[in-house]
């Protein structure tokens, strides 16, 4: 599924309509956690425990794209969208400029909004990357 999947070696055919939790362990080494949409309490631990030391992300695979919460050491939980034609969005606090980020409870709301939304989820401005 474009960018996003070949950077965690994803096949373009992963499955959809599945939320997961992605630990990375060294360069070649990950552990993937699924979940249901259904599941919200789950997605929602993930998202509050997400650890930058170990390179952890939570993806909700739709139809309609991928939408992944990315903890990193830089910066706050940051999220990310890829569409199935391979465009890729960041979502960003509405009205403020790139170097604002989502609070944690804007990074919540935008991916549990995920698990059941036909579309990329409203709230948050999504901006192209690249």
């Amino acid at each position: 599924m474009g960018w996003l999947g070949k950077l965690l070696g994803r096949p373009d055919s992963a499955r959809q309509d599945v939320a997961e939790l992605l630990t990375t362990y060294g360069i070649f080494r990950t552990r993937t956690e699924t979940a249901e949409l259904d599941d919200r309490e789950t997605v929602r631990r993930w998202l509050r425990e997400l650890d930058p030391d170990l390179q952890q992300q939570v993806h909700i695979r739709r139809p309609w794209g991928v939408i992944a919460a990315v903890s990193d050491h830089r910066d706050p939980v940051g999220v990310v969208m890829q569409e199935p034609d391979g465009r890729a969005w960041g979502a960003y606090v509405p009205g403020a400029d790139r170097r604002e980020h989502l609070t944690p409870e804007q990074v919540e709301g935008v991916m549990l909004a995920a698990l059941t939304s036909t579309g990329r989820p409203d709230g948050p401005d999504w901006r192209p990357i690249g």
